[in-house]
């Protein structure tokens, strides 16, 4: 690995740090390259351009590898016949729950993503690492399987998917450094079935739906 290299995977571990402790809006590259090491405090600038470029290439770091295992998985469930919506849930959940246990910057991570969810200056949407084509092979597939939703519904689908996967695994960060033990396994289980009835949810019956006026008479 070259001495640039090295530089840059210090900058991205003390930006996952710093990120994930304070906020991603509440860091200035300044202190980024200072907290790093760096005597030059424009080192960020010239590693990554801007805080967008940097986040980028922090989302990489991390999301590169599952983005790749998506397109194979999808391929190995159709060549088996098993492929449905929650076998699709599955694919996309376990990369991500493999992170609780990553030590290199697996937790901060899934808190930056969290964040990222409902951030406005940078929408976890909007990123390009977060659209990578094994994201977008994926998303194909589950809206596949979704029973056609509305073309204004689906994106709401889609942003509260991402709002309920990461927002849980941070959630389960906090209560872990709580002292609370929740098994992986178990918590990922609860994670697929969440995402299944968040992208295909189940309809009122008739009943159902007319009980609510039968009660206001």
């Amino acid at each position: 690995m070259s001495k640039r290299d090295v530089t840059r995977l210090v900058m991205l571990r003390t930006a996952e740090r710093l990120f994930a402790e304070r906020g991603v809006d509440n860091v200035s590259l300044r202190e980024l390259a200072a907290a790093a090491g760096q005597r030059n405090h424009s080192a960020a600038l010239y590693h990554f351009g801007d805080k967008r470029a940097l986040l980028e290439a922090l989302l990489e770091r991390h999301s590169g590898p599952a983005d790749a295992s998506f397109e194979p998985a999808i391929a190995r469930l159709r060549a088996e016949g098993r492929e449905d919506l929650e076998q699709l849930v599955r694919v996309l959940v376990a990369p991500m729950v493999a992170k609780l246990e990553d030590e290199d910057g697996g937790a901060p991570y899934l808190q930056i993503c969290a964040e990222l969810v409902s951030s406005q200056t940078f929408p976890i949407t909007g990123l390009r690492a977060a659209n990578g084509p094994g994201a977008q092979a994926l998303t194909q597939r589950l809206v596949a399987h979704m029973g056609e939703p509305s073309p204004m519904l689906l994106p709401i689908r889609m942003m509260r998917t991402a709002a309920v996967l990461f927002c849980s695994l941070a959630a389960c960060l906090r209560l872990r450094a709580a002292g609370l033990f929740i098994s992986r396994e178990d918590f990922a289980e609860d994670l697929v079935h969440a995402l299944v009835a968040s992208l295909r949810p189940r309809r009122p019956t008739p009943a159902a739906a007319a009980a609510p006026r039968a009660r206001k008479r």
